[in-house]
């Protein structure tokens, strides 16, 4: 990055400070040497440049990195007599993964950090149930994980996302239900489209192959 290019992100980026104002109070002004504004606009093209070097290191280990904006997830495959190795070559990955964080000033958040090992139902009592140290911290694995909406569960047959749809758009039609009568009927249409279809039709792609029986809770009966 070079000429007008460089001199935009660097007027973008210097020369800000940051305050605490309450009510007609405010406090000093302090200069913000690092990091971007809070909701900005560029704030998550560059986040996602400055932790490009992430996902390079950890493909070094011979994993795979999926990042959605400040959440990355490490992907590994291996045969089920191969877990124990698995597991090593993770917490040396994730080792790291806690190095160059620190390095660059990010925190890994252990707390929100989970480990789900997936596996068809015949092979689920293959999988480890030993945790997984996560630099200083043990994370024991889960049988569920959520991401970006989704629930994937460790026999990956989707009943848990589905189970999960199901009930928040039962939830969802119960509250409908209250104010029906206030509604026209075309407006009532509208209301369950809007909250009801969206919620089944969010990611919908990801139960291709999943037991037909699964279709029928979304039927009507």
């Amino acid at each position: 990055m070079c000429g007008t290019v460089l001199n935009w992100f660097t007027s973008y980026l210097t020369g800000r400070v940051q305050y605490v104002r309450t009510m007609a109070s405010s406090s000093i002004p302090s200069a913000v040497f690092c990091g971007v504004p809070q909701g900005s606009v560029l704030g998550p093209i560059l986040f996602v440049l400055y932790t490009s070097d992430l996902l390079s290191m950890i493909q070094s280990h011979g994993l795979i990195p999926h990042a959605y904006a400040d959440d990355t997830q490490i992907v590994g495959t291996c045969q089920p007599s191969e877990t124990d190795a698995l597991q090593l070559q993770l917490s040396a990955c994730l080792d790291d993964v806690s190095a160059w964080m620190v390095a660059n000033r990010l925190q890994l958040n252990q707390n929100k950090t989970e480990v789900l090992w997936c596996s068809s139902a015949r092979r689920q009592h293959q999988i480890p149930t030993t945790s997984v140290r996560v630099d200083s911290t043990s994370v024991q694995p889960v049988s569920v994980v959520r991401n970006l909406g989704v629930h994937l569960d460790a026999d990956v047959t989707m009943r848990a996302h589905v189970t999960a749809v199901v009930r928040t758009c039962f939830a969802t039609l119960r509250r409908i239900r209250s104010v029906r009568h206030c509604l026209p009927r075309a407006a009532l249409v509208s209301v369950i489209r809007a909250f009801v279809h969206g919620k089944i039709d969010y990611c919908n792609s990801v139960l291709a192959g999943a037991p037909d029986c699964f279709y029928s809770i979304f039927s009507p009966s």
